[in-house]
Parts: structure tokens; C-alpha cells; sequence
């Protein structure tokens, strides 16, 4: 199984820093997504709902936060090689 930002986003929400703070924000917990026929970039995706429902100093966190995941992201995969 592949990890994706929602799901590690949701892991965060204990966090008590501006990722924890960000994890609790009720416009990015349970997102509609839209999929198409086109490959999903999922960051596009993220980043796009990101400006449209936090508050602007949200964003730096969310690029932080970003840069942890896929760090998360290729730990988990190299543990399943």
C-alpha cells in the first residue's frame, strides 16, 4: 500500500506544532479529491486545497509538511523491498 498525504496528514493531528495545527484544519480533513483520466498529482492537489481553505501562513507549513511525508513516504516503501 502505497501512503499518501491524507492519510499520513491524519496521523499528524496529535502533533503539537503548526504540522499538528494544519492536520486539524476541518477544510483538509475527509477532501474531495477529484480524479481524472490524467495521472494525479497528488501535491496539485493538496496545494490546491490548501490556498483555497487555510489561512495564507498555512502555506509555508503545508510545504514543510509536504517535505516530511515524502520522506515518510520512502521510508515506508524501502521497508516493504
Amino acid at each position: 500500500m502505497i501512503l499518501t498525504f491524507g492519510d499520513w496528514l491524519i496521523n499528524q493531528q496529535s502533533r503539537q506544532d503548526s504540522i499538528g495545527a494544519l492536520a486539524r484544519v476541518s477544510g483538509l480533513q475527509n477532501p474531495e479529491i477529484k480524479h481524472s483520466r490524467r495521472k494525479i498529482d497528488e501535491h496539485k492537489n493538496w496545494a490546491t486545497l490548501v490556498v483555497n481553505n487555510v489561512n495564507p501562513g498555512y502555506i509555508e507549513v503545508f510545504n514543510e509538511a509536504w517535505q516530511e511525508f515524502l520522506l515518510a513516504k520512502q521510508v515506508a516503501k524501502s521497508s516493504l523491498e
